[in-house]
């Protein structure tokens, strides 16, 4: 009786252009077939390939390849006992014969391809460099400008950017940021680093109040004659009688023809003009004071106010005269003795004294007063005339801050300015 195995070396159903897949399992000498002892039963005779079938990509039978059979006694797991291999199900004759057609083989090759070229892409993008385009910007820093009062202009880079209070994003690197009220500017250079918050404040100059007095000028004709605003004596004309309300005022003036009234109405910031025509003297009988001060000065002879600098000329009578010049704001005061010639002007110059003046900044700055500079801050006994200045404070990072200082005579004088704020 023939074996299984020799049976199947011998079917017909093998041909040369089959392809087979077969499973074995190995036993000391020989081969058993695994699909048997897997699914215990025994598989399909091969059929026989179609007539169209590739014969070059068919495998060899399995008789070429196939060594000697065994029995199937000695193929049995040696952990099995003896009696369990009579229980076994019949081993497998064959496998199952697969054949690939013709037309799948073109596809497959160049699906095979295609994710050859994929996998070395991927690969080739993981070592180049990251062009510069698509590396990442360094991020923006926050700048937070606030004023006192708000509502001041905010310019950057010369583009407006909108007004205080005011938050923006302002990109790495030096910028030039301008704060601009109606009575103020600040010019202020800013580096600004990645990621960085920024804070700057600024205290504004606020607009002048709007003037509620006035001033009024008086000449007469010829001049010299007493003036009386209000019931008040002001001087001898011509004057400038300077803070007055803006209303009506009475004025007066007298000479030795006579006495004239008139009611001037005085609008404030302004200058009201009069001028009175007075009987004229046979020969002159007084002479003029001229006075040139760095700042308004009022002339004073006893109690009473002659008149002001601003005033071309003070008539005076003949004679010997002792008068003060004051400022009372600035705490100047200073007594002249005059002799006034009938006809003729005297002109009295007024050279302001120096007194000392104390400079701080923070956290500091450079000075430069009326133009000239003077030095770093801290500045302490820094002489400077009696009157007012013009201060300017620089600063590399906060950029420069113009202030007008009124130095007086009494003191102390300290300057301080916070460049911070």
């Amino acid at each position: 009786m023939q074996s299984p195995q020799r049976a199947r070396r011998e079917s017909p159903a093998a041909a040369p252009e089959t392809v087979v897949a077969a499973v074995h399992t190995s036993s000391k000498r020989g081969w058993v077939p695994g699909f048997a002892r897997l699914f215990g039963s025994k598989p399909a005779a091969a059929k026989k390939p179609e007539s169209d079938a590739n014969p070059l990509l068919a495998f060899p039978s399995e008789t070429a390849v196939r060594p000697d059979p065994v029995p199937v006694a000695e193929s049995v797991a040696p952990s099995m006992p003896a009696g369990e291999a009579g229980k076994r199900p019949a081993p497998v004759a064959a496998i199952a014969a697969v054949s690939i057609p013709q037309t799948y083989v073109r596809p497959l090759l160049i699906a095979a391809a295609v994710v050859v070229v994929i996998g070395l892409g991927v690969v080739a993008m993981q070592r180049l460099p990251m062009p510069k385009f698509m590396a990442s910007a360094p991020p923006a820093g926050n700048l937070t400008i606030e004023t006192r009062p708000a509502g001041s202009e905010v310019l950057v880079d010369g583009e407006r950017r909108g007004a205080t209070p005011l938050k923006l994003a302002l990109a790495p690197g030096a910028h030039t940021v301008i704060i601009r009220s109606a009575s103020d500017e600040r010019v202020v250079p800013l580096t600004m680093t990645a990621g960085a918050d920024i804070t700057q404040y600024f205290e504004m100059k606020t607009a002048e109040p709007a003037p509620v007095v006035g001033r009024l000028s008086v000449v007469t004709d010829p001049p010299g004659a007493r003036v009386t605003v209000d019931g008040k004596a002001r001087g001898t004309s011509p004057i400038t009688v300077a803070d007055l309300t803006a209303e009506d005022h009475k004025v007066t003036v007298t000479s030795e023809g006579g006495l004239v009234e008139r009611v001037v109405t005085v609008a404030a910031g302004s200058t009201a003009s009069v001028m009175f025509s007075l009987p004229k003297a046979s020969g002159p009988v007084g002479g003029w004071l001229s006075i040139s001060a760095p700042f308004d000065v009022e002339i004073v002879e006893h109690e009473d106010v002659l008149g002001t600098s601003g005033t071309s000329r003070i008539m005076l009578a003949a004679g010997r005269h002792d008068i003060v010049l004051a400022n009372r704001s600035l705490g100047f005061e200073e007594t002249r003795k005059i002799e006034v010639t009938a006809g003729k002007t005297v002109a009295v110059r007024v050279d302001p004294p120096k007194v000392s003046v104390s400079v701080n900044a923070r956290p500091w700055a450079e000075i430069t007063l009326d133009g000239n500079s003077a030095g770093q801050t801290p500045i302490a006994n820094l002489m400077v005339s009696v009157g007012p200045h013009e201060m300017v404070f620089r600063h590399p990072q906060l950029g420069e801050r113009k202030q007008t200082v009124m130095v007086t005579a009494k003191g102390p004088n300290r300057i301080a300015v916070d460049l911070t704020k």
